[in-house]
């Protein structure tokens, strides 16, 4: 499974439309469920045990590319509970992450995807490409950034958070879902309130990989309605800015 790059609208809609339980749920169905390259309804894939991951810097290392992998995953921690450890041997890591150049960005997805077409990558920012087992566990990810392509949209950062949330098990993007990272049609850089309640239920003890959706929403419906009545989600705009990115970005 190939995952393109996101185009992302800023962080708080208006009239706050996510905040409703329904659109929620209608949220997790369209960016968990669905996959942007495989047609139909897939069951839940997550990860199982801690990752270990591995920057690559086949172009030029840079501390700042270090920098936002180990702020955002950091972030992605503490959300979800999955542990991320660096590793300097790239044959120990089940994320691998690859900072290029646009030149060599089709080669080195190849490389990293273990496969000979990438077609659906040729108008894409960045990509990443998630190995799942026939029970739903994510076993293996792999995200891979031309730093010059990002760079010259402006997308940078948008592409470190968008790709390793999406390894995640949460790898579909859909423009109805808004304010999401998973928009297309969004100026969206950082997880937003919406972004960070899906990353929540995901990682749910009780949510399993492989369910499918008739068994996941019965699990989630009933914590999504605990937390419109506790102030999980009013809340969740606020909460989720406690990430380093946010203040390096003037949030």
């Amino acid at each position: 499974m190939l995952i393109g790059c996101l185009w992302t609208v800023p962080a708080e809609a208006s009239d706050q439309a996510w905040q409703s339980p329904g659109y929620i749920l209608d949220a997790f169905y369209r960016i968990a469920m669905k996959s942007e390259y495989i047609e139909g309804e897939q069951g839940i894939r997550k990860w199982q045990v801690p990752i270990r991951y591995h920057i690559a810097h086949p172009i030029n290392n840079s501390e700042l590319h270090d920098n936002l992998v180990a702020y955002h995953l950091s972030h992605l921690q503490s959300i979800t509970g999955v542990a991320f450890t660096p590793t300097e041997r790239p044959e120990r890591a089940n994320l691998s992450i690859v900072f290029t150049n646009h030149a060599r960005f089709l080669d080195d997805a190849r490389k990293q995807f273990a496969t000979d077409d990438v077609s659906p990558l040729e108008n894409a920012i960045c990509a990443a490409n998630i190995k799942v087992d026939r029970h739903g566990v994510i076993q293996y990810a792999a995200v891979v950034i031309p730093v010059d392509l990002a760079r010259s949209k402006g997308k940078l950062v948008a592409c470190v958070v968008e790709e390793l949330t999406q390894v995640m098990g949460l790898p579909n993007d859909d423009n109805r879902v808004y304010p999401s990272i998973f928009n297309d049609q969004s100026s969206q850089q950082l997880l937003t309130g919406l972004d960070s309640l899906l990353l929540q239920l995901l990682y749910l003890d009780a949510v399993k990989p492989g369910q499918n959706w008739e068994t996941t929403q019965a699990i989630i419906r009933p914590v999504i309605t605990k937390w419109a009545q506790d102030g999980t989600i009013n809340n969740a705009h606020r909460a989720v800015k406690t990430g380093k990115l946010y203040p390096l970005l003037g949030w």
